[in-house]
């Protein structure tokens, strides 16, 4: 058992300081790339000492061999290609185009060779698994054919005690045990099957325990995806709420000043909204809420996100947007909502107006300042007589007036 359990580590090592490798190509700064290194030399030491445990163990000379040879191979790779990558990092600024495309292919290369050394390294070591396997097998057939003969010794003492003994084993085998261990097997599964959730008839003790867990795992699944959606959705209108939309911009900010694209928010609210609540009642305003909602559902792209700010402001992230389509859809949007005509259930239609302000992500700016920007926006299209869109200032130009 120790040899098997040895031969699996190395076999897991091996994928892991494999995976781990392939990431040294996503370096861009010489902390990243020393950083990436310092993981890589960890799982490399693991993976070594899993090689040294397995090939004081195993009897196969050749094998052994193999397996140092590739870790070996594995390794002086590993090296040539972290170097490459420094060379990229630390010269960059001298580099040509043409000097850095040379680099990055020669990187790929180094990463592609080590993907082979890494699947032959686990090949070796799935092949010494495989042996420990076998080893088991044949210990297992000839534990069997033991049982066996002891049990013909006993089915001979005694025929009658025999086949009670038989038949005991064999209810409490096919019956019991199998049954049960099928059981295990179906809830250790990372995703629930669903033949485990579904009903089956009751025939005994063990059916009526499965059906009962069936519905209290069905039980579970649903009130955690409701959990989920509550902890998401704003119960109103649908579209996310304020602390989902706020964890999504933090992620389209990071997405978007990691890989250098566009980001912009669309920040809008009704226009008298409490006049609405006071001439038709909070029902109403209610209404007029989840209609708007659905209309920012239908002109919206899939990738962007829509939230309720709070009361009646509402947020849109606009994530690969620049500023000039910020502005059009929000155009749109403000055109669409005036176009719109409410009529509230059991109630006089109702005519609505927005204003919005819109801003884009500028570099080094964070979430809450860009919130921020969009909201002064917003304020001032208030200002300016409302249903009305405008565009937020720049941070610098709003530091100025801070200034000032």
């Amino acid at each position: 058992m120790p040899r098997w359990q040895t031969a699996q580590q190395l076999q897991g090592a091996a994928h892991n300081v494999g995976a781990k490798a392939s990431q040294l190509t996503l370096a861009f700064t010489l902390g990243e790339l020393r950083s990436m290194r310092a993981e890589f030399n960890d799982q490399m030491l693991d993976l070594e000492a899993s090689l040294q445990a397995v090939v004081g163990q195993t009897a196969n000379a050749e094998l052994a061999q193999n397996l140092v040879t590739a870790a070996s191979d594995f390794r002086r790779v590993a090296d040539e290609l972290a170097e490459a990558v420094r060379h990229r990092v630390t010269s960059a600024a001298a580099l040509t185009v043409q000097q850095m495309d040379q680099g990055r292919r020669r990187e790929r290369d180094l990463a592609r060779l080590m993907g082979d050394h890494s699947v032959k390294l686990a090949s070796y070591s799935g092949t010494l698994a495989a042996e420990i396997d076998i080893a088991f097998a044949a210990y297992r057939r000839d534990l069997m054919r033991r049982l066996w003969l002891q049990g013909f010794f006993i089915g001979f003492a005694g025929v009658l005690m025999g086949i009670l003994i038989w038949r005991q084993f064999y209810l409490l085998d096919h019956r019991l045990i199998h049954r049960i261990r099928a059981l295990e097997a179906e809830m250790a599964k990372t995703d629930l099957d669903q033949n485990l959730l579904s009903k089956h008839p009751e025939a005994d003790e063990i059916d009526a325990m499965r059906n009962e867990l069936a519905r209290l795992l069905s039980r579970l699944t649903d009130q955690n995806a409701e959990l989920e959606r509550l902890a998401t959705t704003d119960g109103l209108t649908g579209l996310a709420n304020r602390r989902s939309l706020f964890d999504h911009l933090e992620q389209e900010v990071y997405r978007a000043q990691r890989y250098g694209t566009a980001l912009s928010v669309v920040m809008f609210d009704i226009d008298h909204f409490k006049r609405i609540n006071d001439s038709w009642g909070h029902a109403a305003g209610d209404w007029v809420l989840r209609k708007i909602a659905r209309e920012i559902h239908q002109l919206l792209r899939r990738t962007d996100r829509a939230g309720r700010y709070g009361g009646e402001e509402f947020v849109v992230l606009l994530p690969e947007t620049d500023l000039p389509e910020a502005l059009l859809l929000a155009h749109r949007l403000n055109q669409r909502i005036s176009d719109t005509v409410i009529t509230p259930e059991h109630g006089m239609p109702i005519s609505v107006t927005i204003s919005v302000g819109v801003a884009a992500l500028a570099p080094h700016e964070n979430g809450e300042a860009l919130i921020y920007r969009a909201d002064q926006a917003l304020y001032r299209a208030k200002q300016e007589g409302r249903n009305r869109v405008e565009t937020a200032i720049t941070p610098a130009d709003f530091g100025r007036q801070k200034e000032k």
